[in-house]
């Protein structure tokens, strides 16, 4: 009875191990496959463009064709097949895969290069990632990496701060390098006239700049919000980054007047101060001796009346 239960517990043992070892195997495949770097290639598309037909070929392909259905044929152009590629005509898979790449490269900042679009839908999103995308090509598998959006409308790419457009104009600005440094530009939002600025923000040091704005966008919003600026008297190119070095070095140089006044100041109230305090125990020291000149008077004087006494 005994060796019943103990090859029953073996059994159970066994079977729970090899469960373990096949979740643990499982688990690995499947971070494995997440961590692995993300390539075009792995999108798997098969389907027509929504702006082409779907057509069936006397050669039995099912291709996707861009423009009119004459005859049964297409008159126009192929995009793709989804059957196996022939002639010049790509499979829908490798078509679609050099549309999204086209797209990262034209489109997307280098710093989110991967685009996603839902091919199924004119209307869909569309933008770029920063991470992986799905295989269908609709959206980040990651939403917790970098993404911008690419909207309908000009005005709206211009205007959002989320647009790819706006992250692709601040990814290509080059900061002034102060210190062996050029910080990361940044986007903002100017409500008031609805304008996008990018700029450049430095750590702060005493009686130096703290930030530039790049030329382009900064000149943009001047022109809406200040329309006569350019023949005005104003120091607005001071504010571009463009003189940015410039600005930090004649900020440099009235520091450095600033200081010196500031040192030349500060000896001048410290020998003030010397000599005042030089005069005071001087004249501490001539009260002292005064003070010490009339007691001795006094005691004189009593001596003298003393004898003046005795004497009678």
């Amino acid at each position: 009875m005994a060796s019943k239960v103990t090859l029953s517990f073996l059994i159970v043992v066994t079977i729970a191990l090899l469960g373990i070892c096949y979740l643990m195997l499982r688990r690995e495949k499947v971070e494995g496959f997440a961590n692995a770097p993300y390539s075009v290639k792995d999108l798997s598309i098969n389907t027509c463009p929504t702006n082409t037909t779907e057509i069936q070929t006397t050669k039995g392909s099912t291709d996707c064709c861009e423009g009119d259905i004459v005859n049964g044929k297409c008159n126009g152009t192929t995009f793709c097949t989804q059957s196996d590629p022939y002639d010049n005509v790509s499979s829908c898979y490798d078509a679609w895969r050099k549309y999204f790449t086209d797209k990262g490269t034209n489109v997307c900042p280098a710093t989110m290069p991967n685009y996603y679009e839902d091919v199924s839908s004119p209307s869909g999103l569309k933008g770029c990632s920063a991470g992986p995308i799905s295989q269908d090509g609709k959206m980040p598998t990651d939403s917790i990496m970098k993404q911008c959006k690419i909207y309908a409308t000009e005005q709206d790419n211009l205007s959002k701060l989320d647009s790819c457009y706006t992250e692709k104009q601040r990814a290509k600005i080059q900061c002034p390098l102060v210190n062996g440094k050029s910080p990361e530009a940044t986007s903002m939002m100017d409500h008031y006239s609805n304008m996008i600025l990018f700029k450049c923000e430095y750590p702060f040091e005493l009686g130096m700049p703290s930030q530039c704005f790049e030329k382009t966008s900064f000149y943009a919003y001047l022109d809406k919000v200040l329309p006569n600026w350019r023949m005005s008297n104003t120091n607005a190119n001071d504010n571009i980054c463009d003189n940015y070095i410039a600005r930090r070095q004649t900020a440099q140089v009235d520091a450095s007047r600033l200081l010196a006044e500031q040192k030349a100041r500060e000896a001048a109230e410290a020998q003030a101060k010397t000599a005042s305090e030089a005069q005071a125990k001087a004249e501490e020291d001539a009260k002292k001796k005064a003070n010490e000149a009339s007691r001795l008077q006094q005691q004189l004087d009593t001596v003298n009346s003393q004898l003046q006494q005795c004497k009678k």
